[in-house]
């Protein structure tokens, strides 16, 4: 087993991942550690076009972290740059900053009944 690094990843499927990566050189594998995939993104800014990618899960069915990929299914592997793996990395601290929501408490908001709420809003609008 190799030393694990940042790596943006490009498979034969044509995605293209930013994960941290370890060579298995035994099974002639990659162990990719919370993998992301890279969409184009692209956005009008003052009439101009511009262009960048953003973050998304690249398995949606699953809360799992570690991934083996075949060296077959990779085109090309490259060390991460440090902007962008500054990015990555913000992404994962902001991913594990979130609350499931079945966890949601009395400073997250008020929690009532739809009909306390109905009631509430119709004496605001009467007001007026």
């Amino acid at each position: 087993m190799e030393e694990e690094f940042y790596a943006t990843l490009k498979l034969t499927s044509n995605e293209e991942l930013l994960a941290k990566v370890c060579y298995l050189t035994e099974e002639e594998c990659l162990l990719v550690e919370k993998p992301l995939l890279v969409i184009r993104a692209t956005q009008k800014k003052s009439g101009r076009l511009v262009e960048g990618f953003s973050l998304s899960d690249w398995v949606m069915s699953s809360y799992e972290e570690l991934y083996v990929l075949k060296m077959e299914q990779v085109v090309t592997i490259t060390e991460m740059d440090k902007k962008i793996k500054g990015f990555y990395t913000s992404h994962l601290s902001r991913e594990d900053d979130d609350v499931p929501t079945d966890k949601m408490s009395k400073e997250m908001g008020y929690l009532g009944s739809v009909t306390d709420q109905k009631s509430k809003l119709e004496d605001l609008f009467n007001r007026s």
